[in-house]
């Protein structure tokens, strides 16, 4: 946006607060970051001032009321608002704040401060707080914020009712078959602009590398360590892989900045039950009907699974479908004569 930008809304700001007494016109510029892009408390700003907290906080509301009526009258600030209602309409009544600053400039933070400032001025337009449901976002009118909120509302509840990440495309499409509400068009779906901007201002729905959606509480979504990762990458790939290849996959993946260890990884996958060791120093995901356990324990379980005696390529089948193993390591373990028994006719059981 080339006719409003950063620098003049600063200067319409300096020019507004220039009648007001000095105290006065600090206070508010160290509330709303006016000179430093930084917000201050009410409390430090009453320690410096050695007064309490509540009196900055009427010296604030008295200020602002005082301003409120100038900028009414002020073209400049008419016409800034005019830019920021335009932003919004062209999004449906809901913008987050950082895109909101983009169209002014974005990178300069008092600039920014100073915009915040004459909106909150103006009274009209709602603005919702960095908290812990939503980032920072602004809406045209308490109508749209309120569909707004049920509409975020609804697409977290798809999350889950599903139980699981979903690929973006998919969850739009269940968003819309579910009929999670428009906030932009009453009696409709929610559209895939408005799922967009919900993902930007919520903290409740998160993409993760693989561009699947889920709650941020999830780990698939938001992995917390060396596991979680693993089973990411290893879930994304569908095959078992060796623990150094797994160290890599997680190191390319863009998670983070913190490389994983290869003995870190062996050293976690092992005592995990997500994963098991399928050969070695490979593992696969336990999803996968991959059996723990030696190969010997593999056997034991499926024939003790097993109604009746099972022939040797079925058993070896079975096997090579839990264990990625070759087929002289399954035969030495049959010959235990212990566990296992050989019958007439080539069929394996276990023994007593």
């Amino acid at each position: 946006m080339t006719a409003v930008n950063s620098q003049a809304v600063k200067k319409t700001v300096v020019d507004l607060l220039k009648d007001v007494s000095s105290r006065n016109r600090d206070i508010i510029s160290r509330r709303f970051g006016l000179k430093t892009g930084k917000k201050e408390t009410l409390e430090s700003i009453g320690a410096s001032y050695k007064i309490t907290r509540e009196r900055v906080r009427q010296i604030e509301e008295a200020t602002l009321r005082q301003l409120s009526g100038i900028a009414s009258g002020n073209a400049e600030v008419a016409r800034y608002l005019d830019a920021v209602r335009g932003i919004l309409n062209a999004k449906g009544g809901i913008v987050s704040e950082q895109e909101l600053f983009n169209g002014f400039g974005g990178s300069d933070a008092v600039g920014n401060a100073s915009l915040v400032f004459l909106i909150t001025l103006n009274g009209d337009l709602k603005r919702v707080s960095d908290n812990d449901e939503f980032r920072p976002f602004w809406a045209v009118n308490e109508t749209i914020l309120a569909s707004f909120k049920n509409t975020v509302s609804g697409l977290a509840g798809v999350l889950k009712k599903s139980g699981r990440v979903i690929p973006e495309e998919d969850f739009n499409y269940l968003a819309q078959k579910t009929n999670v509400p428009s906030y932009t068009r009453v009696g409709n779906s929610v559209s895939e602009p408005e799922i967009k901007t919900a993902m930007a201002v919520s903290k409740d729905l998160a993409r993760n590398i693989f561009n699947e959606i889920g709650l941020v509480s999830w780990s698939e979504i938001r992995p917390k360590g060396v596991r979680d990762k693993a089973y990411l990458v290893l879930k994304k790939v569908q095959k078992p892989q060796h623990f150094g290849e797994i160290a890599r996959l997680i190191n390319t993946a863009g998670f983070n900045n913190k490389k994983a260890n290869v003995q870190t990884v062996h050293n976690e996958l092992i005592k995990d039950e997500r994963f098991i060791l399928v050969g070695r120093g490979l593992y696969a995901l336990s999803d996968w009907g991959y059996k723990p356990g030696t190969v010997k324990d593999v056997l034991v379980d499926i024939l003790r699974n097993s109604s009746k005696p099972m022939a040797k390529a079925t058993l070896m089948t079975k096997v090579r479908n839990a264990r990625i193993v070759k087929e002289n390591t399954i035969l030495l373990n049959l010959q235990d004569s212990k566990t296992f028994v050989k019958n007439p006719d080539g069929t394996y059981t276990l023994r007593g």
